[in-house]
């Protein structure tokens, strides 16, 4: 089972202009159901949980509940919950470090990106790597 926080290990960098959502996950519900989205950012993304474990989206099921199909306009409520396949792959601790300091780099060497790559230099654990050190 997968343990969240996730990070999206399929797409080689960090983008500005990219949906954040797509790189972080903190559960298995999206708000968003467009396909579009789905298709582009999510289906057959490989994601690494807070255990280290890599885990693949295969689908989503859409809500059962009728209310949540009436209301479906209304905010946070149609949520989609993301279907994910666990792959018997693992990352280490220190290769997911690397891997995301080399995505950091993508983004540039200011100084919020050289703050960040120090913070994640000193993470003891996958989710501090994920969502930095909580205080």
């Amino acid at each position: 089972m997968i343990k969240f926080p996730a990070i999206n290990i399929s797409n080689p960098n960090f983008s500005k202009e990219e949906d954040l959502t797509s790189f972080l996950l903190l559960d298995a519900l999206i708000y968003n159901d467009a396909e579009v989205y789905f298709q582009e950012y999510l289906k057959d993304n490989l994601f690494c949980d807070s255990n280290g474990k890599i885990y693949k989206i295969t689908g989503k099921k859409h809500p059962k509940s009728i209310f949540k199909k009436v209301f479906f306009f209304l905010p946070n409520i149609y949520k989609t919950e993301l279907i994910f396949e666990a792959t018997n792959e693992y990352m280490t601790l220190d290769d997911l470090r690397d891997f995301m300091i080399e995505r950091i780099k993508s983004l540039g060497y200011g100084k919020f990106e050289v703050k960040w790559i120090l913070e994640l230099r000193k993470a003891k654990s996958y989710e501090e790597l994920i969502l930095g050190k909580q205080n």
